[in-house]
């Protein structure tokens, strides 16, 4: 697994530090814009001003096993991260799949339908709901949806 890491790249070159920012981000319920937390790290990392790289691609998988985890049931920082690299890829600001990722990308998208769909029916403030009903878009393949909610910028 390390292996692969180390032939992935991220924003800042090689992705051999993502397997420990994954680690950190499973206890790490800060959100992303904190600079200190793990968050900040794998979205300035995976997905930096919207574009995406070949580790995003192998780290999506990851961040939604961490969204089914129960410390993330009610935190939305993994699906929000992995539908902004799936919204990447859909509009063509990443590089395409590694060899014998695309499989395990496309299962992941799947099980991210299903937790964005179950999300909403949480109760949710408007700010959470906005990012829930962004993801539900995005997983649902309905991209023009998701770039007119993110345009609203609630």
């Amino acid at each position: 697994m390390e292996a692969q890491w180390n032939n992935l790249s991220h924003a800042y070159g090689s992705a051999a530090d993502i397997p420990d920012l994954l680690g950190q981000a499973e206890t790490d319920l800060r959100q992303g814009d904190k600079p200190e937390s793990a968050w900040f790290a794998l979205w300035s990392a995976l997905c930096h001003q919207g574009d995406i790289y070949s580790a995003s691609y192998v780290a999506l998988p990851h961040l939604i096993e961490l969204a089914q985890l129960p410390t993330y049931q009610e935190n939305y920082e993994p699906l929000w991260l992995a539908a902004h690299i799936e919204l990447a890829r859909r509009e063509g600001r990443g590089p395409p799949f590694p060899p014998g990722v695309k499989a395990s990308y496309q299962n992941a998208l799947h099980t991210a339908f299903r937790l964005s769909q179950d999300s909403r029916a949480l109760p949710l403030d408007k700010a959470e709901l906005w990012v829930y009903e962004i993801c539900f878009a995005v997983f649902s393949g309905d991209i023009v949806r998701a770039r007119e909610l993110l345009d609203l910028d609630v």
